[in-house]
């Protein structure tokens, strides 16, 4: 967590960490503007850029810190404010990731060869859009890569033992900061109900296609079982 980013002042935050992720927690005796008013300073301090949007009884706070992720939510619960902030490693691609990001884009490329040669007699046409490609970014919590599967949708899931609100969290933030837009559940829904993120990008390049990102967050035991799903739409 960055040592300029410090709690409201007179109170005491409650923090968890692990190998990708810091959170910290904590109630102010304030409505979420004052709050609102004391992160402006510090990330006017930090030199960073500071954009709150509403979020319901609240405000979202979101930021790229040199340290990491930043994830804010300010969430009013009369007379007090409930504060969360989410500091998540900015997990880059492995060499292995990348490598079998490349070999299953070459093997849609190659899945029909005829394709390539656009002759009249043949019905089936060339695709209008490229194959949609997972991204080398999308990995596991712990930086691992997934394994994919193809089908209608590119596929992929994992069991992981942290927090649900801190894997909802870290992929929130995956998701802007990789530009697409994100909306999920609400931090606080029961752990007997599926929790969610999805996220949406129009490629670059590709004007019209747009790409949808869904995370689906399920209780397993003791532990959380995440399931991803990637759509293209042309």
């Amino acid at each position: 967590m960055p040592g300029w980013l410090v709690p409201y002042p007179g109170v005491s935050a409650q923090t968890r960490q692990s190998s990708i992720l810091v959170e910290s927690t904590y109630t102010a005796p304030v409505p979420p503007h004052d709050l609102v008013t004391h992160y402006r300073k510090l990330f006017a301090s930090a030199g960073l850029r500071f954009q709150p949007s509403p979020a319901g009884y609240g405000f979202m706070i979101r930021a790229d810190a040199p340290e990491c992720h930043l994830f804010i939510t300010i969430r009013r619960r009369d007379p007090d404010s409930d504060v969360r902030v989410t500091c998540a490693a900015k997990v880059a691609a492995t060499g292995q990731t990348a490598t079998r990001s490349e070999q299953a884009d070459s093997d849609q490329r190659h899945a029909d060869p005829m394709k390539k040669f656009d002759k009249p007699v043949y019905p089936e046409p060339k695709p209008s859009s490229p194959p949609v490609v997972w991204p080398a970014w999308l990995v596991r919590t712990d930086g691992a890569a997934l394994k994919i599967s193809r089908g209608v949708n590119l596929t992929s899931s994992f069991t992981s033992n942290l927090p649900r609100a801190s894997i909802q969290s870290f992929y929130a933030d995956l998701l802007n900061s990789h530009g697409y837009r994100v909306t999920q559940s609400v931090a606080a829904t029961p752990s007997n109900r599926r929790a969610w993120v999805e996220g949406s990008a129009s490629p670059e390049g590709q004007p019209g296609r747009r790409v949808v990102i869904w995370v689906e967050l399920k209780s397993a035991g003791e532990a959380t079982s995440v399931e991803f799903r990637l759509t293209a739409y042309p």
